[in-house]
């Protein structure tokens, strides 16, 4: 049997083996097993970012404090020395690889970003969206090593390489969603992401055959250059599941293709290309309908995950369908979350598969499950542990999980949210020194009670404070404020209000039963 979500770029592939450089794989994770167990091993790490964290997370829950330790310290451990010829960057690929692939980067941003590793995010992203190119027919490079150049672990000419077709649409959504994290208007104004931006909405949909109406249709791999070669076969692979040949797209293809369309949108700036955005959402529209109609298996209750070319499919899409907010219709997106948090589904997948998870529970509020598979990938004993992916993540949901923490969208009137999502009703968390934008903010959640955001330094910070359930008031600094109502993606009912938060202040938000 197959195994769903095979290797996603930098693990076991079924032609290969990569646990090659043993004495350069033992010597790094030495180094990750140092970081993880001395406090002192995170801040010797945090010494070699371009921007030192000073990220803290507490909580009345010890099980986070120690899961919170771990992978900011393993997280650490993979951040490039400063002297790096090609700039800040992170290892995001196998350990040992000295590379990182453009699904781990596009997966690794957030947890990195919180991290203080927000320049070495915009130079990977900005090497990535550089590397497109006619050649390759618009496809960037798949992994790129610590001298700048397309590790040879995938690449032997622009005619014989490895490539993920969803990555171009992965990489597109990360430059937005870092754009929204960072407030950093290099990622909407540098020529290499507009010109990375325009290709892969057009030459690179059209060059792969991926619009609406020829997807079905289109070979498995297209674009063959060369009859005989190591990655010939691989080069277009049309989803992140490398292991299966009988299929013709994945349900993560549609997904990410969807989601990148709805991102350029968020980011366009010049009046061409908010034409071509906007000429683009018909085709996200479909696109969509066909993850719909196509994907979605009745009898299953689930999204299958890789597609053939009479329409049955097998596997699961879930994960990625979610992650890049595809599912639309209430009742796939209640079946899918259900598949997705039986322990009878994740227990079964790889860690890179399962690293998308928590994050993802928690935003569709699916609290139990979130936890208890963000605990599976912190315990000691976890196989695969020290795949830098996973500690990323780890550190991407306790922020944007637990603690609830989402940059706005183009147009909303806040600046950042939160939503507590703690283990217990008992249970308390707090960050502080979270770098957001041009601020630097602590918050703290007492239970479902109470939230506080102090803005340390920065400009003035319009946060949303959103409590799950529904009440009619929310008491903020001591008066009482009507709150909004609103129901989450995945049903679950909030209320919230919206409070300015100026530079060095901090605001008390309480709920008023």
């Amino acid at each position: 049997m197959n195994e769903p979500f095979q290797c996603t770029g930098c693990y076991i592939r079924p032609q290969r083996l990569f646990w090659q450089g043993a004495d350069k794989v033992a010597k790094l994770l030495k180094r990750s097993l140092l970081a993880a167990t001395l406090f002192a091993g995170a801040m010797a790490g945090a010494q070699q970012a371009s921007h030192p964290t000073q990220l803290e997370f507490h909580s009345s829950n010890s099980s986070l404090d120690e899961i919170f330790r771990w992978a900011r310290g393993q997280a650490l451990a993979y951040v490039a020395p400063s002297s790096s010829s090609i700039g800040p960057w992170y290892d995001a690929a196998l350990p040992g690889r000295n590379a990182f692939c453009m699904r781990d980067v596009s997966h690794q941003t957030e947890g990195a970003v919180v991290l203080g590793l927000a320049a070495a995010n915009r130079n990977m992203l900005g090497r990535f969206a550089a590397s497109v190119d006619e050649k390759r027919d618009w496809a960037g490079y798949w992994e790129i090593d610590g001298e700048g150049r397309p590790s040879p672990a995938d690449y032997i000419s622009d005619a014989d390489f490895w490539f993920n077709l969803p990555a171009n649409f992965d990489v597109l959504d990360a430059i937005v969603r870092m754009w929204r994290w960072t407030g950093d208007d290099t990622y909407r104004d540098d020529p290499r992401f507009r010109e990375f931006f325009r290709r892969t909405v057009t030459d690179y949909v059209t060059r792969w055959q991926l619009q609406p109406e020829k997807i079905l249709h289109r070979p498995r791999i297209a674009n063959q250059r060369l009859k005989t070669g190591q990655f010939v076969h691989s080069r277009g692979i049309p989803s992140y599941t490398e292991g299966p040949k009988d299929f013709i797209f994945g349900a993560d293809l549609l997904a990410a293709e969807y989601r990148a369309l709805r991102s350029f949108q968020q980011i366009a700036v010049t009046p061409e290309d908010k034409a071509l955005a906007a000429s683009a959402q018909s085709a996200a529209e479909k696109i969509q309908q066909l993850l719909e109609r196509i994907a979605w298996s009745q009898s299953e209750q689930h999204y299958l995950g890789v597609i053939r070319q009479d329409e049955s499919g097998f596997e699961s899409g879930d994960v990625m369908t979610l992650y890049f907010g595809a599912a639309k219709d209430p009742d796939h997106l209640r079946g899918a979350l259900d598949y997705i948090s039986s322990p009878k589904y994740w227990q079964k997948i790889n860690i890179e598969e399962e690293s998308y998870a928590p994050l993802l529970l928690f935003r569709y509020g699916r609290t139990g499950p979130a936890y208890h598979i963000l605990f599976d990938l912190g315990r000691p004993e976890k196989p695969r542990r020290e795949y830098p992916e996973v500690s990323y993540a780890v550190i991407a949901a306790l922020v944007g999980g637990t603690m609830g923490v989402v940059p706005s969208r183009s147009g909303e009137p806040f600046d950042v949210q939160t939503l507590a999502q703690l283990p217990s009703a008992g249970d308390d968390a707090s960050l502080q020194s979270l770098p957001f934008r041009n601020n630097l903010l602590d918050i703290k959640h007492t239970g479902s009670l109470s939230s506080s955001l102090s803005n340390r330094s920065g400009p003035a910070l319009r946060w949303q404070a959103v409590f799950q359930g529904t009440v009619r008031q929310l008491n903020v600094d001591g008066k009482a404020v009507l709150a909004r109502h609103d129901i989450l993606p995945g049903g679950i009912a909030v209320s919230s209000v919206t409070a300015t938060v100026s530079p060095g202040t901090t605001v008390i938000v309480s709920r008023m039963e």
